[in-house]
């Protein structure tokens, strides 16, 4: 290696030195000015595991765009009428300057206080008080009103592709379904008629292989135990393909699938692998 050569490489190493260093100076950690958000600060959003992030904010105002370490912050969450609390939480560093928080509960607390921590200092607005009830997974306490619970979880006022799905049944008659379908249908698929009652989950299967239904079973459980969901009845294709392959200026049935394709009128649904794990996050 020539003298020339590695006298660049020197410099050019020492010039990286010194714009680390300047890095490191002006990134000391605001706790006024870090950022806390999501969902997890809300307590009318009822999540199997709720969550909020992190943004670091350093003295300047400028945003970390590497990490600080994944034990820069310290989360706590305690409830004033309770001795202890039974909450699973886990803060992870996304490696980009900001953090993923996110925490179950075991049990449903009057009130839930969630404290940021940055060296034994209060993060932003922290502490977080979440004026209860704040209702865990398991807690089958439904909002009464359906209107209302979309609005807590802010929810969009529609998705394009559920209204296009259903624009193809503009009525639909229950008890005709009952019959057509499983006669087309019941003998070669997996299929699950699902009834809906006073809140009551009821299902009646057709074919040999239905056990994947625990998949939709878990999600309509777990939606019923938040929301009292209006009378309905629908049927649910449990197979890894579409099954509605008619026309639409044909007799269509309204099958919900996990799947569908460009000629093809089902019904989509996340797949049951997704569903699986939101309602399974920290809980195994």
């Amino acid at each position: 290696m020539s003298v020339r050569l590695l006298l660049l490489l020197v410099f050019s190493l020492e010039v990286f030195r010194c714009e680390l260093s300047k890095e490191k100076a002006g990134s000391v950690i605001s706790a006024a000015k870090t950022l806390v958000w999501g969902p997890g600060l809300e307590a009318d959003i009822v999540l199997p595991a709720r969550f909020f992030y992190i943004q670091t904010v350093d003295s300047s105002g400028e945003n970390l765009t590497t990490s600080p370490g994944e034990k820069t912050f310290e989360v706590k969450m305690v409830s004033p009428t309770e001795q202890f609390t039974r909450i699973w939480i886990q803060v992870l560093d996304r490696r980009d300057g900001s953090f993923l928080v996110r925490y179950r509960l075991y049990a449903t607390y009057t009130d839930l206080h969630i404290h940021v921590l940055l060296k034994g200092k209060h993060v932003a607005k922290s502490p977080y008080i979440l004026k209860g009830p704040v209702y865990h997974e398991g807690c089958d306490c439904p909002q009464p009103s359906g209107s209302v619970w979309e609005k807590n979880m802010h929810c969009p006022e529609s998705f394009a592709q559920i209204t296009r799905d259903l624009s193809l049944h503009p009525s639909v008659d229950p008890d005709q379904n009952a019959q057509e379908i499983p006669k087309r249908f019941g003998q070669r698929q997996s299929l699950c008629h699902y009834t809906i009652k006073e809140n009551k989950v009821y299902v009646k299967t057709f074919g040999e292989h239905v056990g994947f239904r625990i998949f939709m079973d878990a999600i309509l459980l777990s939606l019923t135990r938040k929301v009292r969901i209006p009378d309905v009845e629908f049927f649910v294709n449990l197979g890894d393909w579409p099954l509605e392959k008619r026309k639409p200026t044909d007799k269509l049935h309204p099958i919900f699938s996990w799947c569908g394709s460009n000629n093809t009128r089902d019904i989509v649904m996340p797949t049951y692998d997704l569903t699986e794990s939101v309602l399974e996050t920290m809980g195994r």
